[in-house]
């Protein structure tokens, strides 16, 4: 935080020496709003209130490509510090087909003069379309909106891509997408930030542009380029209904009376688990709601496709709503002849072996296991310890026992003598006592051909815990698979949960590994056993 501090009072210096000073008055409220949202130290208000009322607006040339005008409607909405204050104090709007008050030439020329400058921050609100890029034109020269992108891109600052359709495509790239529409990242070779959601909050919006003025650079992103200050948890992490998703209390139709005491939706489709934004928290029209308070799902909106990707809206994701859902190449789980006793013949002391089977887990580093899972698999100590451990797992338990009597009764028959097992892979033999009544010779390997039969990508994470411990890595899979009761009681079918439950296993012994070796230096990973035959389990171990 100190660089951000030397940023600002670098740059008031800077204005001062050169004597280009446009005095403002600049709300401190404001300010510490944008300080606290963001998470920065209080330390910076004072001098970024100095730094803004004295800079220069800075010029924003407002793209708009293939789009509906919603990101700009969220953007008029802004609250703090007003989309007035906002314009005549922070920024230039030189150019936006929707605002600018001249026309034709008249407004050209304001990208022409911006563009002289070379010292603008361009926001694109739209997709572009690539095979026939004729469909948006701009101008008497009728640039195509392909063409305007780049060259406006070419010359700016920064990029911020506004909503999801220029951040992925969005609807104009869902299936079958005859223009081969696309976001704009393939176009452009500066530096991007993508606010998705459709539309974004006008807080994402203006809190983003606001970061980039006021330090010249983009906040810290993820791997689609979202700032992780507004994309890093899900939305379902800040629900206000998640209460009652781990107590297994679900809204059962749009019109159950449930809806009104918080129930979750996550039955009637809601997508809010598997979709990365900050809405809860900032809501929309100055924090008024936002759509799971209004009560309808979240329908994924800032994840790239999600038109396609994640079925039916209103239902869970099943397989007879996977039309146009990418499903995962997995292949089958085959068996092979690699034994664990070769791993440790063959391993070097700058290299892990991660022994993977349905049989046998292992983590071996310089000719020892470091892996640590100790898993009682048992259903009924698992669903008594469970109902005992809180008043939201014990309404959780309950409700499993309600509407899978059937299940609960077949599991509650089993004797309170522990059936304890070291092997990472048997929390997929829990899983399926949980979750189905069949009577399997290898439960494990039912879970994992459910995992391949599942058509979408998107995991349920399963929220196992990981940590270091005694020189191992320890991993604790009962705590989450208090998750298998909640997907199942939220319309998650058996592929679904089963998918998850691989994918989160995978998971932990990646993330062991990690915080194991933090400090050394590993070359290579030696995988065995017949669970990383799969290349989907592979992608997921060396994620």
């Amino acid at each position: 935080m100190e660089e951000l501090q030397a940023i600002v009072e670098n740059q008031i210096l800077d204005i001062k020496k050169r004597g280009e000073v446009f005095q403002k008055e600049i709300s401190k409220e404001f300010v510490d709003t944008f300080v606290k949202t963001l998470k920065l130290p209080n330390t910076l208000s004072d001098s970024i209130v100095e730094l803004l009322s004295i800079k220069k607006r800075t010029s924003v040339i407002w793209l708009s490509l293939s789009e509906c005008t919603g990101c700009t409607e969220s953007f008029l909405r802004n609250e703090i510090p007003g989309f007035d204050s906002l314009i005549f104090d922070v920024i230039s709007l030189d150019y936006h087909e929707v605002l600018s008050a001249g026309a034709g030439f008249s407004a050209r020329k304001n990208i022409q003069d911006a563009l002289a400058t070379g010292e603008y921050i361009l926001v694109v609100e739209g997709s572009v379309c690539i095979k026939e890029e004729y469909f948006a034109t701009f101008g008497a020269e009728a640039m195509s909106g392909k063409e305007e992108l780049r060259h406006l891109a070419e010359h700016a600052l920064m990029v911020f891509g506004v909503g999801t359709c220029s951040s992925f495509g969005g609807v104009q790239a869902a299936a079958p997408n005859p223009t081969k529409t696309e976001g704009i990242e393939s176009l452009i070779g500066c530096e991007l930030v993508n606010i998705p959601g459709c539309p974004p909050s006008d807080i994402n919006i203006v809190m983003n542009l606001l970061y980039a003025i006021i330090f010249k650079k983009a906040p810290e992103l993820d791997a689609l380029k979202r700032p992780l200050w507004a994309y890093g948890k899900t939305v379902h992490d800040s629900c206000e209904r998640k209460a009652k998703f781990e107590s297994g209390d679900f809204v059962q139709t749009f019109d159950d009376e449930k809806m009104q005491e918080g129930y979750c939706l996550y039955k009637v489709g809601c997508k809010g688990p598997y979709a990365y934004n900050n809405c809860p928290k900032v809501k929309f029209n100055s924090k008024t709601s936002w759509p799971i308070q209004a009560g309808h799902g979240c329908i994924a909106c800032s994840e790239p496709n999600f038109w396609d990707d994640f079925g039916v809206y209103e239902e869970p994701m099943k397989k007879q709503f996977a039309y146009f859902a990418k499903a995962p190449k997995l292949g089958d789980i085959k068996e092979t002849t690699q034994n664990i006793q070769d791993l440790y013949a063959n391993m070097q002391d700058d290299v892990v072996g991660v022994f993977f089977d349905t049989k046998q887990s292992a983590i071996i580093y310089q000719g020892k296991n470091i892996l640590q899972a100790n898993i009682d698999i048992n259903p009924k100590n698992f669903l008594e310890n469970l109902a005992k451990k809180s008043k939201l797992t014990g309404r959780l338990v309950e409700n499993y026992q309600t509407y899978f009597k059937q299940l609960y009764d077949k599991n509650m028959q089993y004797s309170s003598d522990a059936m304890l097992s070291n092997n990472l892979a048997d929390t997929m033999t829990l899983t399926h006592f949980l979750l189905s009544s069949d009577e399997e010779k290898e439960p494990a390997l039912r879970v994992i051909k459910e995992a391949i039969s599942f058509p979408f990508i998107q995991i349920s994470d399963m929220d196992f815990s990981v940590k270091i411990q005694d020189e191992k890595i320890v991993i604790d899979v009962l705590k989450g698979m208090r998750l298998p009761l909640c997907y199942i009681l939220g319309g998650l079918e058996y592929d679904g949960i089963a998918y998850g439950v691989l994918a989160s296993l995978c998971k932990s012994i990646r993330e062991g590994i990690g915080k194991f070796f933090i400090d050394t230096k590993i070359n290579h990973v030696i995988l065995g056993g017949n669970l990383t035959q799969n290349p989907l389990v592979q992608n997921w171990l060396a994620k």
